[in-house]
């Protein structure tokens, strides 16, 4: 009967490594999700400043404000906890499972007074006591529960809804009050991050929803209407072809989203500099000495 327990331990044993991986694959796409890559968030543009004198010249600032930076950076602190915290989950259910088993393995194997499985059973009801502890702690409302970390995730999706609608409205402000071209690339990066943080919100909001068992009818109009305020600001500017619903992309990995988002931008804005003249300077250039040709003869 020993022989039997050892092989089916053994057994469960070399079961496990598959079973953890295929727990902890879900697991780490909690970060993938939520987290801006560093680069992005301490992206530069380019800007012409005037001094002393009348003179321009061109200096590098951050494209978001420190509020932003410290926002995003505890987004995907939380992001990579929540990841842990997770993975503590699986590995306390997977325990806690495997010691009932054991146990009741052992309760049935007892009929035939095995007195040395017997003597099994105080040592596998602590092992499946502290799984069970752990499971209670990281699940609870205490300073190292899921709870808190959602609601910390909650805090920093109402503060990054701000910083996006100051994103857009400054967009705007820069695509109404500038000429054509002047200001277009920082408008363009201004709505890009904007998005970027509105996709972020989403998908904080859908990790609550799922934590939550789903939304009720007012939280889906209210959802309704901000996704539809985001496409009409930025359908306002030059580059509405390129918008989208964040909806869509909510599992696609952050940093792939915001390339993605930063590319289209950029192709939104090289369409609108060709688009703006009507000639290229050398077709100016020969029409202007055909002029003159023409005059000659």
């Amino acid at each position: 009967m020993m022989m039997e327990e050892e092989g089916g331990d053994n057994a469960s044993s070399n079961s496990c490594p598959a079973t953890d991986s295929t727990m902890a694959t879900p697991t780490d796409d909690f970060e993938a999700l939520l987290s801006v890559p560093i680069e992005i968030i301490f992206r530069e543009i380019m800007q012409t400043q005037i001094i002393s004198g009348g003179k321009r010249t061109n200096q590098r600032t951050f494209l978001f404000s420190k509020s932003e930076v410290t926002t995003l950076l505890r987004v995907s602190v939380l992001a990579s906890e929540l990841t842990t915290t997770i993975a503590m989950v699986y590995e306390a259910l997977d325990r806690a499972r495997k010691g009932n088993m054991y146990r009741h393995e052992i309760i049935e194997a007892t009929h035939n007074n095995n007195g040395y499985l017997r003597a099994l059973l105080p040592i596998i009801a602590i092992h499946t006591e502290t799984a069970q502890d752990a499971l209670t702690n990281v699940t609870s409302d205490t300073n190292f529960g899921i709870s808190r970390i959602l609601q910390e995730l909650d805090d920093c999706a109402m503060e990054l809804s701000k910083f996006s609608e100051t994103n857009f409205n400054m967009a705007d402000q820069l695509d109404w009050t500038m000429t054509a071209g002047q200001c277009s690339v920082l408008s363009k990066e201004k709505r890009a991050i904007a998005e970027i943080e509105e996709a972020v919100v989403a998908r904080i909001t859908c990790l609550k929803e799922m934590a939550i068992g789903g939304t009720t009818k007012d939280e889906e109009e209210v959802e309704t209407s901000t996704n539809n305020d985001v496409i009409d600001t930025t359908s306002s500017g030059d580059d509405a072809a390129s918008n989208y619903n964040h909806r869509d992309d909510r599992f696609t990995p952050m940093r792939d989203l915001c390339h993605k988002i930063f590319k289209e931008k950029e192709k939104a804005e090289f369409n609108l500099n060709t688009s703006s003249s009507e000639h290229s300077q050398s077709q100016i250039t020969a029409a202007e000495a055909m002029a003159s040709l023409a005059k000659e003869g």
